[in-house]
């Protein structure tokens, strides 16, 4: 059975591509001289792979925000104009409030701010978990990775996602301690699986987490 929402684009390519979008929309660029029985076969031979990727984005849940939320720490925060803070940002966690006269409801402005916010709060927190676990790390990237939440290089140099900081702490502090624990061992073996769970028992849970509202960040 073919999938009802499939879109076909023909462009001057050698070999037909597939591919099935987070709206379970699935895209298949094919070349100019594909005929539509070609089509059908294709998308026949590939309707499990198909609907095991639809299935996969339903599972993913969105984290919606009103306009003047901002999604930190796993929380909505609401944005308030203020023209008596000329310089600073006012953050008031149990209110879960932000108040500011910078308009970080601009796109851009929010991006930037929020990367600044990243950046002190994953540097404290790495080097406190890097002392505490006794996992020394080399230099430490704020990174704007597209696929990843870290990343540990052979050198021990450690980078973390800024988009994480809009997640729980105890995500964030999963992908620290991951990125961490890589220093030690640097694939994804079952040595690596324990030393990781022996520093961060809530990983499943934080994975969990990433699985389901990791695309909302």
């Amino acid at each position: 059975m073919l999938p009802e929402n499939h879109i076909v684009t023909r462009r001057d390519v050698k070999n037909a591509r597939l591919k099935v979008c987070e709206d379970g929309v699935v895209q298949l660029y094919v070349p100019t001289s594909f005929t539509e029985e070609e089509i059908e076969r294709l998308l026949e031979k590939k309707a499990k792979w198909i609907a095991s990727k639809q299935e996969y984005f339903k599972q993913k849940s969105n984290i919606k925000l009103r306009r003047n939320e901002i999604l930190m720490f796993g929380n909505r925060y609401s944005y308030f104009y203020s023209s008596k803070y000329q310089n600073k940002v006012i953050i008031n966690h149990e209110s879960k409030t932000i108040q500011a006269k910078r308009d970080l409801l601009d796109k851009a402005v929010k991006e930037k701010w929020l990367k600044s916010v990243a950046k002190k709060y994953i540097s404290e927190r790495v080097e406190t978990l890097s002392e505490s676990l006794l996992l020394p790390y080399n230099k430490l990237y704020i990174r704007s990775q597209k696929k990843k939440w870290g990343n540990c290089s052979n050198e021990k140099n450690i980078s973390v996602n800024w988009r994480v900081i809009k997640a729980p702490e105890f995500v964030i502090d999963y992908v620290i301690i991951h990125e961490l624990c890589h220093t030690v061992i640097m694939k994804h073996t079952v040595k690596f699986q324990t030393l990781l769970r022996s520093h961060c028992p809530d990983c499943d849970a934080a994975q969990a987490w990433l699985d389901k509202y990791g695309n909302s960040l």
